[in-house]
């Protein structure tokens, strides 16, 4: 993260409504949920984790490791209400948290949040703050425009959104500090005072390639925050790791509620750039292939269920993706979206190196179908949808948690 030169800051940042952050005890009879890559499921409590990354089981000797899982679920840890005016801090590496308090000395942050005060984080962890609210005529267009910014790539300067009567200004410059009546930033050379209840929150500049997240794990804690951090253990009822850019964290385990594992031993689909792509309408065009969403853009929906991740297509659509060699097994939940309303028919199929793996026809009324294929050494990958008998109506398909394993999981 690069900022214009300017003299050494202090900020302290006092946010403009404290919320109360208690992570609810966890109930009894309710085993943690451990989801394996293979999508075996084992239930029994997390006693600890070791530095070598192997989760150990309070019920006996068992252990595995975090790599094989795809995530831990905490049923008896519930989630505690969160009021909507609480504070943010976004982190470098993804997710964020629900803060109290922060101040800032120039290098680092000390956070106040639900589990302690003066949580340290190095300026580099921090990629945004929310400060404030907004008045209700403006939350439509300001949210999305704060998320917008702190989600690019690369920013230059940090950015001040300011409530200007009524409405969101961004201004570009050097932060200096934020106090408890406002906040100090430098845009065209020159220092302003921006009052606290003109402040709804700054995204801090950053540059640099974006952070890989394989090998780190989502941690969903209990009061409402999220953060990405490299596991180092478990061990004393505290749950720790690393943040991109250089900070620690370590959180009681009794408040996480979730724990997901981007594995080096699995790749969403989703995650990669296909290296070949083609779509050819026949009748109708619903829109180009999509990331982790239908076609039409809603939630990939299969059978009743909603997928975070995965592929969304029409047909006549075919990707291609280069492997490298690395994979074992090809899986996914395959059907027509719920959005097509029982309408659609198309025929899947997969090659691998060039050879067909895999052909069905699916129609809109049919149940998902789970496709599990070994495809040990294949360096490319190739995922075809084409239309069946009734044209390309409503061919809204998708490859639900469309993913390649390393067939070495235990």
């Amino acid at each position: 993260m690069t900022h214009p030169p300017q003299p050494v800051r202090t900020v302290l940042c006092a946010c403009l409504a404290a919320v109360a952050l208690t992570a609810a005890a966890p109930g009894a009879g309710a085993p943690d949920r451990l989801i394996r890559l293979d999508g075996r499921l084992t239930e029994a409590d997390v006693a600890s984790i070791d530095a070598d990354g192997r989760v150990h089981l309070a019920k006996d000797d068992t252990a595995v490791d975090l790599d094989a899982l795809r995530r831990i679920d905490r049923p008896s840890v519930k989630r505690a209400e969160t009021k909507p005016d609480a504070c943010d801090v976004f982190l470098t590496g993804g997710g964020r948290l629900r803060a109290a308090a922060v101040t800032f000395d120039g290098k680092v942050f000390a956070v106040d949040w639900a589990h302690g005060k003066g949580l340290r984080l190095p300026l580099e962890t921090v990629r945004a703050v929310r400060l404030g609210t907004l008045p209700a005529k403006e939350k439509p267009a300001g949210p999305p425009a704060f998320a917008s910014a702190r989600q690019k790539a690369e920013t230059a300067r940090d950015e001040l959104f300011a409530v200007v009567d009524g409405r969101i200004q961004v201004v570009r410059g050097a932060l200096l500090a934020v106090e408890p009546d406002g906040v100090r930033f430098v845009w065209n050379d020159k220092e302003r005072r921006v009052a606290a209840d003109k402040v709804y929150g700054i995204v801090l500049a950053r540059r640099g390639p974006a952070l890989d997240r394989t090998g780190r794990c989502l941690i969903d804690l209990a009061d409402g925050s999220s953060v990405w951090m490299a596991v180092r253990g478990l061990e004393g009822g505290r749950l720790s790791g690393d943040l991109a850019g250089g900070g620690q964290l370590a959180v009681p385990w009794d408040a996480v509620a979730r724990l997901r594992v981007r594995s080096t031993r699995m790749a969403f689909l989703s995650d990669l750039d296909p290296v070949e792509v083609r779509e050819e309408a026949l009748v109708t065009y619903a829109g180009p292939w999509r990331r982790d969403r239908s076609v039409t853009g809603g939630p990939l929906t299969l059978g009743g269920r909603v997928y975070e991740k995965g592929l969304g297509v029409h047909s006549r659509c075919r990707l291609v993706y280069d492997l490298g060699g690395r994979y074992d097994v090809f899986a996914a939940t395959i059907g027509i979206d719920a959005g097509a309303a029982g309408r659609g028919d198309c025929v899947f199929r997969v090659e691998a190196d060039g050879k067909e793996r895999f052909k069905r026809r699916v129609r809109g009324e049919d149940p998902p179908h789970v496709v599990r294929l070994a495809i040990p050494g294949a360096r490319r990958l190739a995922l075809e949808v084409t239309w069946g008998e009734d044209l390309d109506l409503a061919d809204r398909a998708d490859w639900c948690d469309a993913r390649v394993l390393k067939d070495d999981t235990n």
